[in-house]
């Protein structure tokens, strides 16, 4: 086995080792409810009642989710593993259905991960530093807490993982399959969320660039590539006239338009927010700031695509109406484009740390990504709505001008009403079992007024989903609950192993 397939099965074990208990919400219960109507009868149309009117598209009477076919797709493995499961009478069915949902999501962020170890080693990083930052990849950026997350944001940073590699590989040598496997990643990646159609352009224009002195041959093996990427075209086009009768209505309605944000405030809210940062959430993130100047002078046209890739899906997603994602952990909307700034960070990286006072840049160093842990620990610790339902509550029984549930501004921009401030205020409420919620509110030095929090505290609970298996009235099934864990355990211990065993004998560099 190859090291980038060992280091994909560790990070699969250790993601769902540590994964939520929670089942899928809002459009996360939107989509799998679809997964389950296409596996049980064949069919797309859903019978939820819950949720905003938005998630769902109405046609010949019958109900269908807005969201593309390929994050229902993605979710068929989970649901057969449950189904797969569920006979066996020691595994309870409520925490069985809760844990195997993220069977998914752990798959295909270990697998964007593994992409991101691949793209290291083969933009010359030695197997111990592409393995440690892929590690920090997984452990001290959103794509931990969003791989223990049904949302689709493990699939769409897999598909875009898989289509960076697809570019890359192809602009060095391209051939007739691998431009055939690049439209097909080309593909996938559009029908997990049609707006990344955007990228294709940035795509084309590397390949032209790097294969420029000898364009006819690119140009004669792409007719597969174009071919297999409007198959897949045809396929969301298909998905959009099932649910709305026309071909590129995809049904999903937002008061004022999907793209009618403030771009300003979106980027604002991404870069530098005390709310929504993408460094706050993601403090290793920092590092491409100091990074882009080497990894321009090495790699100009890599890493002008990397950021051509990144800048687009910032601004289109700062337009989105909903660019904040609530109620969610941080920049949701943006884990896609996370390892593209560590792979501009890279080169910078790993040279720094070789020069004068290699030990403090090294402490330097892991005290940086030790605080990004520290981060998705805390918003792991918790799911993350509890603190958003209790900001509107504040909201709702102060009267506070300028605050509306939409946006959520205050807590998105004032730095008392950061998730982040308030995740450890519960948490550490949670910690003392003191359901005074009210009493040290981290906002109350901009809000005196009091608040009854109490629906708040009855939601506190923590967010690890071997809890509900030992829980007494909830499940009776400690024996079932601790043969997985010592399975999850062994497998984890196992692979590393194997990790460890295999770096020693990768050449160093």
């Amino acid at each position: 086995m190859s090291l980038t397939a060992r280091v994909f099965v560790l990070l699969s074990l250790v993601f769902l080792l540590v994964t939520s208990r929670e089942p899928p919400w809002a459009d996360a219960h939107v989509t799998y409810d679809t997964t389950q109507a296409l596996v049980d009868r064949g069919e797309l149309d859903v019978h939820l009642e819950s949720g905003p009117p938005w998630f769902y598209s109405i046609r010949n009477g019958r109900k269908y989710g807005v969201f593309p076919l390929g994050n229902v797709i993605a979710m068929v493995p989970s649901y057969l593993s449950y189904k797969a499961l569920k006979h066996i009478t020691a595994f309870p069915d409520k925490p069985l259905f809760a844990f195997t949902c993220h069977l998914s999501p752990s798959l295909m962020m270990a697998g964007a991960c593994a992409i991101f170890f691949h793209l290291l080693r083969r933009r010359g990083a030695s197997a111990r530093w592409a393995l440690l930052l892929t590690i920090g990849l997984a452990t001290s950026t959103l794509c931990f807490v969003y791989a223990r997350s049904t949302y689709s944001e493990s699939v769409q940073t897999l598909a875009l993982m898989w289509l960076i590699e697809r570019t890359l590989a192809q602009a060095e040598r391209p051939t007739l399959a691998g431009l055939g496997w690049l439209g097909f990643a080309a593909g996938v990646l559009f029908n997990t969320k049609l707006v990344y159609a955007l990228l294709l352009p940035f795509v084309a224009a590397y390949l032209i660039y790097e294969q420029r002195k000898s364009i006819g041959g690119l140009l004669k093996r792409s007719p597969l590539a174009i071919l297999v990427f409007a198959e897949l075209v045809g396929v969301a086009i298909w998905h959009n006239y099932l649910k709305t009768g026309t071909l590129s209505d995809s049904g999903y309605r937002i008061r004022d338009g999907i793209f009618s944000g403030d771009l300003i405030a979106g980027l604002y809210g991404f870069v530098l927010s005390s709310g929504k940062s993408l460094f706050l959430y993601s403090p290793p993130l920092i590092l491409t700031i100091l990074g882009i100047g080497t990894a321009w002078r090495r790699r100009r046209a890599e890493t002008a695509f990397f950021l051509s890739v990144i800048a687009v899906v910032m601004l289109f997603n700062a337009k989105f109406r909903h660019w904040h994602a609530d109620y969610c952990w941080g920049p949701r909307h943006l884990v896609g484009i996370m390892p593209l700034f560590l792979l501009i960070a890279h080169p910078w990286i790993e040279e720094v740390v070789t020069r004068g006072r290699a030990s403090l840049r090294r402490a330097a160093l892991i005290a940086l990504f030790s605080s990004g842990i520290a981060v998705q620990l805390l918003g792991a610790s918790i799911y993350w709505d509890t603190y958003i339902r209790i900001l509107i509550a504040v909201k709702d029984q102060t009267g506070a001008q300028g605050w509306f549930q939409e946006n959520l501004s205050h807590g998105h921009y004032i730095p008392a009403f950061s998730p982040l401030r308030g995740q450890f205020w519960l948490l550490s409420h949670m910690v003392r079992n003191d359901s005074d919620l009210d009493r040290d509110a981290p906002w109350k030095s901009v809000i005196r007024q009091p608040a009854n929090l109490d629906d708040g505290w009855g939601r506190l609970r923590f967010d690890w989903w071997a809890i509900d298996w030992f829980t007494p009235g909830v499940s009776s099934a400690p024996k079932a609950a601790l043969a997985l864990l010592a399975l999850l355990g062994t497998g984890v211990a196992l692979s590393a192993s194997g990790v460890r065993r295999q770096l020693k004998r990768e050449p160093a560099q």
